[in-house]
């Protein structure tokens, strides 16, 4: 399938048509990753009708700079800072591309992400409420520190996250899948939006809010559990798109 690399602004992306004046999917890869590393699933969703599009998150791939080349370890404190510079730069420009895809004829748009992408999707919510659905990917709405108190100087970045703003996502439909046993991403932060949100949908049966903990899966699943989690996602874009 054919794909055109263009920029919206300063922002590097990859377009994957879908049918003519159906939704689009803004697609964010992991952290020291590119839009590269998701190829195959953005191939994956342009074939159910939606048109997906490819971001290179900030300081990454196209635009890579030495905030990602030198930064510290992510799962210690002073990464952490890093890797929420990192998610809050970018979904501050989420409106910019909101913007572009409605103006090129979507009617609707959502945003994906993998890992560090899926805190950007799961921050973009906060941001942008032209979002028509969300689908996080082995991420999580919770910015605090691993293993420690939040430091004072965090602790107003951490008032962003969307753990603390759950009530920005009803009543769009937000899918969150996550690894029981990932020690990188782990799947307690989704679980408490999860738990926190179930009251502000229709009911705890509500199919706009999906939460899936697959039991075996860390944060490198198998093939077969990740295809597993690509279809699941395909399937809720097209359904809240369509």
């Amino acid at each position: 399938m054919s794909a055109v690399s263009s920029f919206v602004g300063p922002i590097p992306i990859r377009t994957y048509a879908g049918a003519e004046g159906k939704g689009a999917v803004l697609l964010y890869h992991g952290l020291r990753s590119s839009m590269a590393s998701l190829h195959r699933e953005a191939e994956h969703i342009a074939k159910t009708g939606l048109t997906a599009v490819l971001v290179d998150a900030p300081h990454h791939g196209a635009r890579h700079t030495e905030v990602v080349g030198t930064m510290p370890n992510a799962l210690e404190l002073p990464g952490h800072y890093v890797v929420l510079r990192l998610v809050r730069e970018a979904r501050d420009e989420v409106p910019m591309l909101v913007d572009h895809l409605l103006a090129h004829g979507h009617p609707k748009v959502a945003v994906a992400g993998v890992s560090f992408g899926g805190f950007i999707a799961l921050a973009a919510a906060t941001k942008e409420p032209r979002l028509g659905a969300i689908a996080s990917i082995m991420g999580s709405p919770d910015w605090s520190p691993r293993d420690v108190p939040v430091p004072p100087d965090l602790e107003h970045v951490v008032a962003e996250s969307p753990l603390a703003r759950h009530d920005a996502f009803p009543p769009r439909p937000l899918l969150m899948l996550n690894g029981a046993l990932d020690d990188n991403v782990r799947p307690h932060g989704a679980r408490h939006l999860a738990d926190k949100l179930r009251p502000l949908y229709a009911n705890g049966q509500d199919e706009r809010l999906v939460h899936v903990e697959y039991p075996d899966a860390t944060h490198f699943p198998s093939d077969g559990v990740w295809t597993n989690m690509w279809n699941r996602t395909a399937r809720f874009l097209y359904d809240a798109l369509a």
